[in-house]
């Protein structure tokens, strides 16, 4: 039995793991996007409430799967999953900035729809995500 040269073996390993890596990436299941990646809404209503400060919350989706945006007084953050109208945004956070009280109110309601989101609506420039106890933010599609 012949030992091939240091060199040579080397070289045949990576051309059969190159050969491996490009049949596994062949049959592997395209990731599907999400509707929403690459889209920034602006708060309307809150649990059927108008949102009436003029820093009104926003949210926008990146293509990542990354969540930011803003609770209208602290900066808001996490990470999602959007398909076939089930939303999952988990690992939520935000700054702890203090704001006035009824803004305070305002951003509370809407991380809590946020923290407990299981499905969303789009159609057009209108956006609604809806918590799993029936609570909901509509919004209205911005410029990114």
């Amino acid at each position: 039995m012949q030992i091939l040269p240091p060199r040579i073996a080397l070289m045949l390993a990576c051309c059969a793991s190159g050969l491996i890596a490009a049949a596994c990436a062949s049959t592997a299941p395209a990731i599907q996007r999400s509707a929403l990646a690459g889209t920034r809404w602006i708060a309307q209503l809150i649990d059927g409430r108008e949102v009436t400060d003029a820093s009104a919350p926003q949210i926008a989706f990146t293509e990542q799967d990354r969540v930011r945006g803003s609770g209208g007084c602290n900066t808001v953050f996490g990470v999602y999953e959007a398909a076939d109208g089930h939303i999952d945004l988990r690992a939520l956070g935000r700054t702890e900035r203090a704001c006035d009280a009824p803004l305070m109110r305002q951003e509370d309601a809407f991380i809590a729809v946020l923290d407990g989101a299981s499905r969303y609506e789009q159609d057009g420039d209108r956006l609604v995500i809806i918590a799993s106890d029936g609570r909901s933010v509509v919004f209205r599609a911005a410029a990114l």
